[in-house]
């Protein structure tokens, strides 16, 4: 659709990897997805009408590039954003650190998740933390 709407706006592109994306879909990570490719000279047009258009944005990068925590209780609700009160959010799942390592030392794969919530309404990353208990 990109290549499309960058060819509606006069500018050739030329799409690289969808093949092999299509053919084995595991190896789309690995090779960096399905590319858009067009000439140095209309690069930076192209990215202002991919902007525009809705097909990338440019704040996402600045705005996501950093993961806040959030201390949290029992009362907490977590299904609420605790930036900008929304309950548009969403919960992603990656693997810890430690799965690789249990991996390599026992040759068993453990998978051993860590949970990452994101709002799409202010797009904000947060990991929730047990709040200190203090003592009286």
């Amino acid at each position: 659709m990109a290549k499309g709407y960058l060819e509606s706006q006069g500018i050739e592109s030329f799409i690289m990897d969808d093949m092999t994306a299509q053919v084995n879909f595991l190896y789309s990570n690995a090779i960096g997805g399905v590319k858009v490719l067009v000439s140095d000279a209309d690069y930076e047009q192209g990215i202002e009408i991919l902007n525009k258009g809705g097909y990338i944005n440019m704040n996402i990068a600045e705005t996501n590039s950093q993961l806040n925590i959030v201390s949290a209780d029992k009362k907490t609700d977590k299904k609420i954003c605790p930036f900008c009160q929304s309950d548009n959010i969403g919960k992603k799942k990656g693997l810890n650190i430690l799965s690789p390592l249990i991996y390599f030392i026992l040759g068993l794969f453990v998978p051993i998740y860590k949970s990452t919530y994101c709002c799409y309404d202010c797009e904000k990353e947060w990991r929730f933390r047990e709040a200190k208990k203090q003592k009286l």
